[in-house]
């Protein structure tokens, strides 16, 4: 199987999204991005008259018998974008309305009408519309027609062709030159320049999501190494503990040390837990007194927010079951004594491993513990 065909039969199933997505890409890329457009526009005697707009302004360069060679050679190298429009009384121009939910169906509708709008035979016609953005009040949207006869876009582009040019684009003069062409007559099939845009868009599209996809791969496969890394290095540092343990002497000896390893962890430290107390307590709380044993903590002293102290206490990993062991009691300042305790996890771990800690007198010497 070629392997165009088998691109397109595995982005089949993502074509419907992808159209989607080019078709309100390309607007916006084409609003950023302009150009230059070419416009010949018939006149009253039955000449053309040709601009060159850019993203700055339209700018008239000369009618077709007097067009200067500099120019023909830039229309034919440009020859993607060139746009015809028809004189506005070669044209019939009108506006429908479709009710909102019908909108999808509005080229059916419009066709269904061209014999009422039009002189021509409907075999005869060529015709084109755009559809208003926005619903109005009633609940209808606003469709602009434009139609005329097969006969007429041909005479137009028979005065191109001694340029060596065909219109990209047909439409009615009766549209502003320096604005793009709202209803074009060819409904986009000779669009050379917007086929080719669409394309790229299409291209960078799936460009990106491949890259995207590669990246997310990559992501999961670094998270991967990295979590195996990670679990090879714990295996790795427990086995050096065991190893360590081993060559320290006796049984006993050996069970204090592996309980003194396993206690010398951030969650167990004293001087981590100093730390993190010091960090929860508001502004407005003292300490007088700080004891820490292996299975539990006694705090001492005043605040304006005692009872706030141990739903703050009881969220600290490693610390649970916090209660007042005294009453509270109001000073004449109107802070309140406060004595509590807190229970430490794991306590029989740290029995050997953490010596008990008392720090009576806190607030004389380093201060509030804020």
């Amino acid at each position: 199987m070629p392997m165009s065909k088998l691109v397109s039969r595995l982005l089949q199933p993502f074509s419907a999204l992808l159209g989607a997505f080019v078709a309100v890409m390309e607007p916006l890329v084409a609003a950023l991005a302009p150009g230059i457009r070419w416009i010949a526009v018939e006149t009253a005697d039955d000449d053309l008259a040709f601009y060159r707009v850019s993203r700055r302004a339209a700018v008239f360069v000369g009618k077709g018998g007097a067009l200067p060679e500099p120019v023909r050679r830039a229309l034919r190298r440009r020859s993607a974008d060139v746009e015809l429009r028809l004189r506005a009384e070669s044209v019939i121009a009108a506006q429908l309305k479709v009710p909102v939910e019908a909108k999808g169906f509005a080229a059916q509708i419009i066709e269904s009408r061209l014999d009422r709008l039009t002189p021509w035979n409907p075999e005869r016609l060529l015709f084109g519309f755009a559809l208003a953005r926005q619903a109005g009040s009633d609940g209808q949207v606003t469709v602009d027609v434009v139609a005329t006869a097969r006969e007429i876009v041909a005479g137009g582009i028979a005065r191109l062709l001694p340029f060596g040019v065909a219109p990209a684009r047909v439409g009615s003069a009766a549209e502003p030159v320096d604005q793009p062409l709202r209803v074009d007559l060819f409904k986009g099939e000779n669009d050379r320049a917007r086929k080719g845009r669409r394309r790229r868009i299409a291209a960078a599209s799936l460009i990106l999501l491949a890259a995207s996809l590669a990246f997310l791969a990559a992501t999961a496969m670094v998270a991967t190494v990295s979590t195996r890394k990670l679990a090879e290095a714990d295996t790795a540092l427990g086995a050096l503990r065991h190893r360590l343990v081993g060559a320290s002497g006796n049984s006993a000896a050996r069970q204090d040390d592996l309980a003194a390893l396993a206690a010398k962890t951030p969650q167990t430290a004293s001087f981590v837990l100093i730390d993190r107390i010091a960090t929860i307590l508001p502004d407005n709380t003292f300490l007088d007194a700080l004891e820490i044993t292996p299975d539990a903590i006694r705090l001492a002293g005043s605040s304006t927010e005692a009872p706030a102290l141990i739903p703050l206490l009881e969220a600290q990993p490693g610390l649970s079951r916090a209660s007042f062991a005294a009453p509270v009691t109001r000073q004449a300042d109107g802070r309140d004594r406060f004595d509590i305790t807190v229970s430490r996890d794991g306590g029989a771990t740290r029995n050997v491993a953490s010596p008990e800690v008392s720090a009576p007198g806190v607030a004389a010497s380093q201060g509030a513990v804020p």
